[in-house]
């Protein structure tokens, strides 16, 4: 047995009122195990998984891994549960953009510092190979598909050779067939490595792959019957026909009609041609003049999606931006260095006053921190035409930080853009929303204090990139 959980709650206070995201649940993980668990949004599932992974404390119950509490170790030594026992597989691949999928696979046990670099990467190369990437070694994330950057996520969750694996939705921002692609290779990397996995996911055709299924609903945790697991089919809409058309023998109609036509008279056949002749013209001139306003509304149709898609790539592709770097200022105060990066230089991106916010991880909330530009911008639309620096003091204060690294600050810094190709722009707009997660050393604890716990090759890092998630 890998994990038994007995018991768990997690709740929430809203004011006077509570709410239950977990009621109760029980779970036990054996050896290879394959589980399932299926829900609706809201139900739990993904509070369940952040309770077990040993992210999020549940309010009751208890989690053993291994025999031993997890919740009941310190904080350094939950951290080795987390980095040694488990592997991660998040709703998006979470890849760091400035690393090759090699690094970024390596980056969990370089870490951990338990192994020489040569052995990591080695593994690093092994695993990446396993998942069929074996000629995309050095590419970054921006580079790679959906279905390559799931499969890197996969290699990296196993660089530690985990007991466990926890996979929240791993397939959710996928198309059908790659989906199946990627739970069909997890189930051979765990027959091949001999893993426990649980797959959080609301595809139960997905979940139906599983040896066992489990459901959450309003945050209670049931098993589910094989026959329960089977996706019903949706049921056909009824829907009346009208009764068939009687039709007339052929002969009586065509009599008819030759009646119809003797009472009219001959001289009406001759206005008819008039009247068709320069009907036909009419009509060849409206069609002339529809042609061209169809044509002319296509062709704008078709050049705003042009630039729609053009400056998507601009906003996306072309332009980057990130933390460039974070030196310490004493007393818990720090000059934040953030850059945006036209990587084309021409023609010139456009970025209107992009607003930057600071928040520090405290419990399972964001705590804002102050973040003050150091110099105000000269302009309210920024010309982007190669890498600028934009300097911010941030002061991170905050009591009772989460510790997710021990002894670390777990920050994000949110930064809001709209993008345009034009300094004066007349309709499109693109808005970017980036969020870069850092861990980020406090200045009143010794950096002796921290490889006590955290086994660094060198002296702890002042900060180290964090991939979003």
């Amino acid at each position: 047995m890998i994990l038994r959980a007995t018991g768990l709650q997690k709740c929430y206070r809203d004011g006077e009122n509570r709410v239950d995201a977990v009621a109760e649940a029980d779970l036990v993980i054996g050896a290879g195990e394959f589980v399932a668990i299926v829900g609706r949004s809201g139900s739990g599932k993904s509070t369940l998984l952040a309770m077990i992974g040993a992210l999020t404390r549940p309010t009751g119950g208890e989690i053993a891994i291994g025999g031993v509490d997890i919740w009941t170790l310190p904080e350094a030594r939950l951290a080795d549960v987390r980095r040694r026992e488990i592997g991660f597989i998040f709703q998006f691949s979470s890849l760091l953009p400035n690393l090759r999928a090699i690094d970024n696979v390596a980056l969990p046990a370089l870490l951990g510092g338990e192994a020489q670099p040569e052995q990591i990467y080695a593994r690093a190369h092994d695993l990446l190979t396993r998942v069929g990437l074996s000629r995309r070694l050095s590419a970054f994330p921006g580079e790679m598909s959906g279905g390559e950057q799931r499969r890197v996520a996969i290699a990296r969750a196993l660089i530690n050779a985990p007991r466990l694996i926890l996979a929240d939705e791993p397939t959710s921002d996928l198309d059908e067939e790659t989906e199946e692609e990627i739970v069909s290779l997890l189930e051979a990397l765990r027959a091949e490595e001999g893993f426990g996995m649980v797959m959080v996911t609301h595809n139960r055709d997905l979940a139906g792959l599983a040896g066992r299924v489990l459901e959450m609903r309003q945050g209670v945790l049931t098993p589910l019957d094989g026959a329960q697991v089977e996706a019903s089919p949706r049921p056909l809409r009824v829907i009346s026909l009208p009764e068939p058309a009687r039709h007339e023998p052929p002969t009586l109609a065509a009599a008819e009609g030759a009646q119809a036509f003797q009472k009219l008279g001959a001289n009406l056949w001759m206005a008819v041609r008039r009247a068709g002749a320069a009907a036909a013209v009419l009509f060849a001139l409206a069609f002339l003049l529809n042609e061209g306003v169809a044509r002319y509304q296509s062709y704008e149709i078709e050049a705003r999606r042009a630039r729609l898609a053009a400056l998507e790539e601009l906003a996306t592709s072309t332009l980057r931006s990130d933390i460039a770097s974070i030196a310490s200022l004493g007393g818990n105060r720090y000059e934040v260095t953030i850059y945006i990066e036209n990587t084309r230089q021409e023609p010139p991106i456009y970025v209107m006053s992009p607003s930057v916010q600071a928040f520090i991880q405290v419990g399972t909330g964001w705590q804002e921190a102050p973040l003050t530009p150091i110099a105000e911008a000269t302009a309210a639309v920024l010309k982007i035409t190669g890498r600028q620096l934009y300097r911010f003091t941030l002061e991170a204060r905050a009591e009772k930080f989460t510790e997710l690294l021990p002894h670390y600050m777990h920050v994000r810094f949110a930064n809001n853009m709209l993008i345009s190709p034009e300094s004066t722009p007349k309709d499109e707009l693109f808005q970017r929303n980036d969020n870069y997660y850092i861990y980020l050393k406090p200045d009143n604890v010794s950096d002796e204090t921290i490889v006590k716990d955290v086994h660094f090759p060198g002296a702890p890092p002042l900060w180290i990139w964090m991939p979003p998630h």
